[in-house]
């Protein structure tokens, strides 16, 4: 869980300060490919992925479309789904072979009641999802499509490799023959 504590010590917290929480953590590993979370159930774990990459998806008119990615060394969660305990309308893909540190909604609402540092570890990680949120929301409303691409691919070179071009295209909002001329323009 090396990740995960450089991650919160970073953010100030001493490692003695989180033996509570991180052993609530259980591990989980998924393959390429392989579906995380499906719709109609319910999000039961708030994650920190220690490697991989995660794609969030939903589909309409018998069509995939992504509107999510979630990297290493970040939280990904259902976060409507986990909050309100209702089934989620989306599904969660591990795109790349993927291992994740995972709290169970039941172990953090327990230690919520009891521990401060479960407080502040919660709230960091729900602020990280809505801040993330946001900034999606404010560049499909104010970027282009290019301008979307580059700042993905600026924040996450090493990944976007990983991606197929079709769930690039469709995160985009655009065709992936569209996305082709992009890339090809900006290479």
């Amino acid at each position: 869980m090396t990740s995960l504590i450089e991650y919160f010590r970073k953010l100030g917290f001493a490692e003695n300060t989180l033996s509570e929480f991180l052993s609530c953590i259980k591990t989980r590993q998924f393959s390429a490919n392989e579906l995380i979370l499906v719709q109609g159930q319910i999000e039961n774990y708030l994650s920190f992925i220690d490697t991989g990459v995660v794609r969030y998806y939903v589909v309409a008119n018998d069509k995939e479309i992504t509107f999510d990615f979630a990297f290493k060394d970040t939280f990904y969660c259902a976060y409507d789904s986990f909050y309100n305990r209702t089934q989620t309308r989306i599904y969660v893909q591990a795109l790349t072979d993927c291992q994740l540190y995972s709290i169970s909604h039941e172990n953090l609402q327990r230690l919520y009641e009891k521990c401060e540092t479960a407080k502040k570890l919660g709230r960091i990680a729900t602020e990280y999802l809505l801040d993330k949120k946001v900034k999606r929301e404010l560049a499909l409303l104010t970027k282009t499509p290019q301008e979307r691409y580059e700042k993905l691919l600026f924040e996450q070179p090493k990944y976007i490799k990983q991606i197929p071009l079709k769930y690039l295209a469709s995160y985009i909002g655009i065709v992936p023959e569209t996305l082709s001329r992009i890339r090809k323009r900006i290479s």
